[in-house]
């Protein structure tokens, strides 16, 4: 029997795990944290083929947030981590949903905004065309493809398209912020190119908000609804800081320290909308950059 309270929860020591969990017990739901890289009970390991699918039998839904981090150097042997984790984690997990007797009614996975590709002119939305330019737009592809075993077996199942999550106790603003509170901070490349971002409490509202929608669509864009420049975000952060924010970052010292994951993150150029979670209802508590970062900073 299906409890509508048990929600199974993956990656739940991570940075959104964590903000999630904390939205979810705030409401009232059960949550259940299922380890990955875990042979024993209440866990998976996508390296072994583990998965105790008794752990997840009677949940009302599942949230898979677990994967190798993306912010790391991209030898051959991290994309392959990175590829595995996602690939291989995601199908496991969603053909272990499809066989259970009691099956849950919601599966809701990662992605990101990757997707779309690397470098794009214009505002993107959920109807816009796809790509697998790029090793973020391979994995994303594969992400996504791995959770069609719960969909086809009548799970209501979707991928959020994540771009860049602002919190200042992890991610890119944690990095950034040393350098900005030294008046060192300023835009990456020439400042020009498109970043889309959501607030990490944002983005847990939104993966909790879709639990109770009587249907959702193969993939959401969890980003915020205004887009902005690199330039533009220095700014931002500058003046939420009070401190200058005018020295660049060149594009070539990114490529040099950071290699193909510097070149496809902080130099990547998606304008990414949230389109359908709009369309559905769902309102951000601060869908501005100024409101997030002073929101994100103040928690």
């Amino acid at each position: 029997m299906t409890s509508r309270r048990r929600i199974i929860l993956t990656g739940a020591t991570g940075l959104v795990g964590k903000a999630v969990a904390l939205r979810l017990g705030t409401l009232g739901y059960e949550v259940v944290p299922f380890r990955s890289r875990h042979d024993g009970v209440g866990g998976m390991n996508h390296l072994t083929g583990h998965i105790d699918r008794a752990a997840l039998e009677g949940a009302f839904a599942v949230i898979h947030l677990a994967g190798e981090p993306i912010a790391q150097r991209w030898s051959a042997a991290a994309k392959e981590r990175i590829m595995a984790s996602r690939r291989d984690g995601t199908r496991l997990l969603a053909e272990a949903l499809a066989g259970l007797r009691t099956k849950p009614e919601v599966f809701v996975s990662m992605s990101g905004v990757g997707r779309y590709g690397i470098r794009r002119t214009e505002t993107l939305t959920e109807a816009s065309a796809v790509s697998t330019e790029g090793f973020l737009g391979e994995v994303s592809a594969a992400w996504e493809l791995a959770t069609e075993p719960a969909r086809a077996a009548g799970i209501r199942t979707t991928c959020l398209r994540t771009g860049v999550v602002l919190a200042a106790s992890g991610g890119a603003l944690r990095m950034m912020l040393p350098a900005f509170r030294c008046g060192l901070g300023g835009p990456i490349g020439d400042g020009r190119q498109q970043m889309s971002w959501i607030r990490l409490g944002d983005l847990a509202r939104l993966i909790v908000w879709c639990l109770d929608q009587p249907t959702l669509p193969p993939a959401l864009n969890a980003v915020a609804p205004e887009p902005c420049s690199q330039a533009d975000f220095a700014r931002a952060l500058g003046k939420v800081l009070h401190r200058p924010a005018f020295l660049p970052a060149p594009a070539w010292a990114v490529r040099l320290l950071f290699g193909q994951m510097g070149d496809e993150t902080v130099l990547g150029d998606l304008r990414v909308t949230p389109a359908a979670a709009l369309a559905a209802g769902f309102r951000f508590e601060t869908p501005d950059l100024p409101a997030a970062l002073a929101r994100a900073l103040g928690e």
